[in-house]
């Protein structure tokens, strides 16, 4: 199957994409937790996603003191 590991900027959007191609969903979750990604990424599989991940880095809150 083919996913894709979309890695999110400081501002929380897509910054780079990562393509693979995968024999199932959990092959593909850990070939995306071991990289790396500062500010966080997403992984989907067609239309679907499939997990989120955080980053060490947390994106600013673009809403401080609400």
């Amino acid at each position: 199957m083919d996913y894709r590991l979309y890695v999110l900027n400081s501002d929380g959007k897509f910054a780079d994409v990562e393509e693979w191609r995968c024999a199932s969903d959990e092959a593909a979750l850990e070939l995306a937790a071991r990289r790396a990604h500062a500010y966080g990424a997403e992984l989907w599989q067609g239309e679907r996603r499939v997990s989120t991940f955080a980053g060490p880095m947390s994106a600013p809150d673009p809403y401080p003191g609400a």
